[in-house]
């Protein structure tokens, strides 16, 4: 199905180099919506631009210097409300997006040679198999690589907690990671399905017990449950509190099962 995204007017200028670039964030999960739903999602969660690439440096100048030619500026600009200064490719016309890669050892920096990109954990999650979606603008279609939906689960849900001692900047960071999973997920049960059987494929199957985990320390009656819960109610107004907390349990005991069925498997 070829679909239209807030992302398509970059994709021309980014043609030659979307075989070896996969879509994150928001935008990736209104490409899930309207690719297989045919829905729009609320402006909040598709206003950053993230592409990761599997290595940067030299290997990436092209894409840096293509960028450069074309009218982009390399800057540095601060992530909301985080307050993390990344690098970041701005022309007015377009607005920014940034680029990342997958962090290899702790307290590394971002890269200064070749494309300008930060370093994130676990990034290598969502690279592994991308799905691709055909996204038509201005009469042209481009093959864009987005995360397998249980990657996509996956990496966000491994996100989905806060220091002891959380700053407002903190809970709402590790809030969104869990609204992705909810906007995915709570109305839509062939996405979960999707995901269920993309989690029995990770590996090592640990990282699905910490999902698992990790979304039951931090659900109904976290402090981060009422956080995401109530973003999520801000965007779906129309969707009762007790649905969100109808499906996690359902959902905590439908991962309980894939993990058993994955050592099954074994």
């Amino acid at each position: 199905m070829r679909v239209t995204a807030s992302v398509s007017p970059w994709l021309p200028w980014l043609k030659p180099f979307l075989p070896s670039m996969v879509l994150l964030g928001g935008n990736a999960s209104e490409l899930y919506h309207s690719s297989l739903l045919g829905n729009p999602i609320p402006p909040l969660l598709v206003k950053e631009k993230i592409f990761a690439l599997e290595k940067v440096g030299k290997k990436s100048a092209g894409v840096h210097e293509h960028l450069i030619k074309s009218g982009f500026q390399r800057k540095n600009d601060k992530l909301e409300p985080s307050g993390l200064v990344v690098p970041v490719y701005y022309r007015e016309d377009l607005g920014s997006a940034r680029f990342v890669f997958p962090q290899t050892r702790f307290g590394q920096s971002a890269s200064s040679s070749g494309l300008a990109a930060s370093p994130e954990k676990g990034l290598e999650i969502l690279l592994e198999n991308p799905h691709s979606v055909e996204v038509k603008y201005l009469d042209q279609s481009y093959d864009v690589l987005i995360p397998q939906i249980g990657r996509f689960v996956l990496a966000n849900g491994l996100k989905v907690r806060a220091p002891k001692k959380p700053s407002p900047a903190d809970l709402y960071q590790a809030a969104m990671h869990f609204v992705y999973i909810l906007d995915l997920l709570v109305e839509n049960e062939e996405f979960e399905e999707e995901a269920l059987n993309d989690l029995l494929e990770i590996r090592p199957p640990a990282l699905v017990r910490e999902l698992r985990d990790n979304l039951k320390e931090n659900g109904p009656g976290s402090i981060l449950w009422e956080s995401a819960q109530r973003l999520y109610l801000d965007l779906y107004p129309d969707v009762k509190a007790v649905k969100l907390t109808s499906w996690h349990w359902k959902f905590q005991k439908k991962l309980s099962k894939a993990i058993l069925d994955a050592k099954a498997a074994e």
